[in-house]
């Protein structure tokens, strides 16, 4: 009789451990890879992609710093209905809609603030100089002209290592009022008085667009 009940208890014992065991194995936390909210991919901007949608943002973001507004379009003669996230910080992005009435589908991303701390995996943000695209595009950059509204964009890394990358950024020589590199003229960093400001020529927009050709 001492025996049968030794054994039950043995029992008992060895089924409580291994249902202790059990309880310890699911009740573990899974590692969940994160999102470096600061990186800007060519299909993302840390946790945003063109099928985030305005709810989607609040969740990311908190829905009281992401804010609709109303903005100047190229040389104020349009507005625009866009969406701000971090609004009036250094972390503020705009998004512009493709559907801006539905707020489903992104068409790009920009952001243009002084201490930024957006990137690329290859370290280029706001304040990065022209000789740093130059060096990592490989091939010369054209670009227009500074000091009016379309001053700045690259148009062509002829062929480089970013001439298909949807990240774009635009330009600004704000050092040096450069009157011979401002107007609606073509530039390109093969030009000697181009080549003597590739220090001083910086990054002050950086944007990421999903649009495609044709949209």
């Amino acid at each position: 009789m001492k025996t049968l009940f030794s054994i039950l208890i043995t029992a008992i014992v060895v089924l409580s451990c291994t249902n202790n065991k059990k309880a310890e194995t699911t009740t573990q936390p899974t590692s969940k890879s994160t999102i470096d909210s600061s990186l800007v991919t060519d299909s993302a901007w840390g946790p945003i992609t063109t099928t985030t949608d305005f709810k989607a943002l609040q969740n990311s973001y908190g829905a009281a710093n992401v804010k609709d507004e109303r903005i100047c379009g190229p040389e104020c003669i349009d507005s625009i209905n866009v969406t701000k996230v971090h609004p009036g910080t250094a972390k503020e992005i705009i998004v512009y809609w493709k559907d801006s009435a539905y707020h489903k589908s992104i068409g790009m991303l920009e952001n243009y603030a002084d201490g930024s701390p957006y990137h690329t995996a290859t370290g280029l943000k706001i304040g990065s100089s022209l000789k740093d695209i130059l060096t990592l595009n490989g091939k010369s950059i054209t670009f227009s002209g500074f000091g009016w509204d379309y001053g700045g964009y690259i148009q062509s890394f002829d062929s480089g290592k970013l001439e298909k990358s949807p990240i774009h950024f635009r330009l600004d020589l704000r050092d040096d009022t450069g009157n011979d590199l401002s107007g609606d003229i073509e530039l390109n960093t093969d030009m000697p008085a181009v080549q003597k400001k590739l220090d001083k020529i910086k990054v002050y927009q950086l944007s990421l667009s999903f649009y495609k050709d044709g949209e």
